[in-house]
């Protein structure tokens, strides 16, 4: 046992100068603060012998003390004390420290210096209890220096051991942080439980920390957080991400009121959806990282040398610039990506996004570059392609081959909320449909105010004619894009076309007006009267929508009516045989699903002022009669009658209307038994009667293609 006159002297001339000390320089436990927020879990002390000394309540302007009281053990072989407070508040404290108790088992008091190497430092914060902390200190009176070391912290279920050094009012602290898990942060401070809570953050994290200051400040600080198996995801779900796995580094200078660094964050595995892009590191790693400088007085947040890259897909470099005050706001933004694949981007980032079902059958190739400026309210954005390649419709039409393609496209597009720069276009060649052909044509356009506008007549080589663009404007509807046409289609051969389409070869030329064409919910619909000049006559096209044109299930309806038809010209276009004179006619309601007839109503007769020539061949005679399963009606014997190549005729004309895949039939006028299909005139005439009054849609179209080839058709 010590002798008391020793303990009575350290303790006059030690402890109490210390003590008092220790208490009166509070300021420079700023770094101290910083740990303290970070212990949470209960502990009891058990005390020998001691001598108590109450201090009482102490403090002043800056900070305050309840309930200090120091014990020395009487006992114990090694200077050991407990410094004991009920309650410690100071401005860098998150919340009042409670139960505030720091038990030094192996200690040593001198005159010039105060050291535990063997403690333990138990304490509340925001009503959370750490305790059993291991802590080893040494205090150097006279210079002011203080070493601190802590660990076994418990934090978030992981440990955490921190490093601290105090000289007068400079302070040094490091923390090394492992298995810290992300949602039990925001047991920590108040300010941590909404950004956790409103992005539901998981995940784990192992950190080092390394922060410089002077009293209450931070001036310079670094780290490194190394997570896996984090997840977000915002509350309207438009943000979210899945399995992250990377790290993150970064380090800050005060200076002249200015904070200035740098950081870097790496992913390299999970996954992360955007209403934009979709990302999945664990194929793609990413890296961003950017230089950066906050001025607090002003709010001001300019990040340079920003740097997002991608390996195979993406890399962007560029600045920006955010006032950050009660509420963010982006002053400016630069953007310049290198050129990236579009094909890849857009099936790996773009298209997991969209979900549309005919965006999946599109396939894209080439280069494409970004260049993005954001200033003063206004956006610009500029897009660079090269040898671009677009095809819609591979999968849909089933030959290799889409319904609509691009190919050799180049160019740059400027889009802008304020006044645009022109956007140019050209392509190498396309086509439609397979093998209607596009040729090599350029486009000039505006796009603004959420639009896309022709701003010259463009001309587009089809086949051997041309598809004349008068005007073009993509606007943004309320239910999605709104497109307006309006132009005119140069005479192309039927030859052409019949070849493109795999059609028999027929002669004459098809073209025709589009005075207004409109695309609005899918559906595309041409306002007014379309004109189609074929086989030297007429078709009036009223009321024409196509809807899912691009997608598995296109459907077509509208009314025709058909003038001044040459049948001349149209039978010589088929194996039909010969007719001569005109053709007038009419098909209501027309649908077509697939490009197949599923309904219709039309008739097609001889006009009734058509005075030129009337003359139907021998052949035709067989193909009409076998087409009615009629009889030859006349005043000679049949066998006669093919002694003539051709005959005359007054009138003749056909009536179907489809329903349910049946033909309902009719002729020109009845008769006596079935009806006229062909009323003869001149010599020699011929009647032709037609009594199939029903006839299947498919026997019939067999047909038709039987005899469009050359053969006779088969009759059952």
């Amino acid at each position: 046992m010590r002798p008391l006159w020793r303990l009575f002297v350290i303790g006059v001339t030690a402890i109490f100068p210390r003590v008092s000390f220790l208490l009166n320089n509070l300021r420079l436990l700023f770094p101290v603060a910083l740990l303290w927020a970070l212990l949470f879990v209960p502990s009891r002390l058990t005390a020998s012998e001691y001598l108590s000394i109450s201090l009482g309540d102490l403090g002043d302007e800056q900070w305050q003390a309840r309930g200090v009281l120091l014990q020395l053990d009487l006992l114990a072989d090694h200077d050991q004390y407990l410094l004991s407070a009920d309650e410690i508040r100071h401005p860098a404290l998150p919340t009042p420290a409670r139960k505030f108790k720091f038990l030094c088992k192996t200690g040593k008091i001198s005159g010039d210096a105060i050291s535990c190497q063997k403690g333990l430092l138990d304490v509340e914060l925001n009503g959370q209890l750490q305790r059993q902390i291991n802590s080893r200190i040494d205090w150097k009176i006279r210079s002011q220096a203080i070493d601190i070391h802590l660990d076994n912290i418990s934090v978030a279920s992981g440990k955490v051991t921190a490093d601290l050094k105090l000289d007068k009012d400079r302070w040094h602290l490091l923390l090394d942080g492992q298995q810290i898990d992300i949602q039990q942060l925001k047991k920590l401070h108040a300010a941590l439980e909404d950004p956790i809570n409103r992005l539901s953050l998981n995940g784990r994290a192992d950190l080092s920390v390394d922060l410089s200051g002077r009293g209450t400040q931070v001036v310079q600080g670094s780290g490194r957080i190394d997570y896996t198996g984090v997840s977000f995801a915002t509350e309207p779900g438009d943000y979210i991400g899945q399995g992250l796995a990377g790290e993150w580094q970064g380090r800050a200078v005060l200076k002249n009121g200015q904070w200035q660094g740098n950081q870097q964050l790496q992913l390299s595995a999970g996954e992360v959806l955007t209403p934009m892009l979709y990302l999945s590191p664990s194929s793609h790693p990413l890296t961003l990282a950017t230089r950066y400088a906050y001025r607090t007085e002003s709010g001001l947040l300019t990040l340079d040398e920003l740097y997002l890259k991608q390996p195979g897909r993406l890399e962007i470099t560029g600045t920006t610039e955010i006032s950050v005050t009660e509420q963010a706001h982006l002053n400016k933004l630069q953007l310049v990506s290198t050129p990236a694949d579009i094909g890849a981007l857009f099936q790996d980032n773009v298209l997991p996004v969209l979900g549309n079902p005919q965006l999946e059958d599109m396939e894209l190739a080439g280069q494409l570059s970004l260049d993005l400026d954001y200033q003063a309210g206004q956006t610009r954005i500029g897009i660079l392609l090269r040898d671009a390649h677009i095809e819609q419709g591979v999968q849909t039409q089933g030959d290799g081959k889409g319904q609509l393609a691009l190919y050799g496209l180049t160019g740059k597009i400027n889009w802008s909320d304020g006044v645009t720069e022109e956007s140019h276009l050209s392509w190498q060649g396309g086509h439609l449909f397979g093998d209607i052909l596009l040729g090599a044509s350029s486009v000039d356009l505006n796009l603004s105010d959420g639009g896309i506008s022709l701003l010259k007549q463009a001309s587009i080589p089809i086949l051997d004619g041309k598809l004349q663009v008068e005007q073009f404007s993509l606007r943004r509807g309320e239910a999605g894009p709104k497109v307006e046409f309006q132009g005119y289609l140069t005479p192309i051969s039927m030859a052409a076309i019949s070849a493109a389409l795999n059609w028999p070869p027929l002669s004459g030329q098809l073209s025709g007006m589009i005075p207004g064409l409109a695309y609005e919910n899918g559906v595309v619909a041409v306002n007014g009267l379309a004109l189609v000049k074929l086989f030297d006559g007429d078709i009036v096209i009223r009321d024409l929508k196509l809807d899912d044109l691009f997608g598995a299930l296109p459907g077509l309806s509208a009314d025709l009516e058909i003038k001044d038809i040459d049948l001349e010209t149209l039978t010589s276009a088929f194996s039909f045989g010969k007719i001569t004179g005109k053709l007038a006619g009419r098909v209501d309601d027309l649908r077509l699903e697939e490009w197949t007839p599923v309904s219709f109503d039309a008739a097609f007769y001889t006009p009734e002022d058509d005075d030129s020539r009337h003359r139907i061949s021998q052949k035709a005679v067989d193909n009409i009669s076998n087409l009615g399963g009629s009889g030859v009606s006349g005043a000679i014997s049949r066998s006669f009658l093919r002694m003539f190549e051709e005959f005359g005729y007054d009138r003749l004309g056909i009536r179907c209307r489809l329903e349910r895949g049946v033909c309902h039939m009719g002729g020109i006028e009845p008769a006596e038994r079935g009806y006229y299909l062909v009323k003869g005139g001149g010599l020699p005439r011929i009647h032709i009667m037609g009594y199939n009054e029903k006839t299947d849609w498919q026997v019939l179209v067999s047909k038709l293609k039987q005899i469009a080839e050359g053969g006779d058709p088969v009759i059952k």
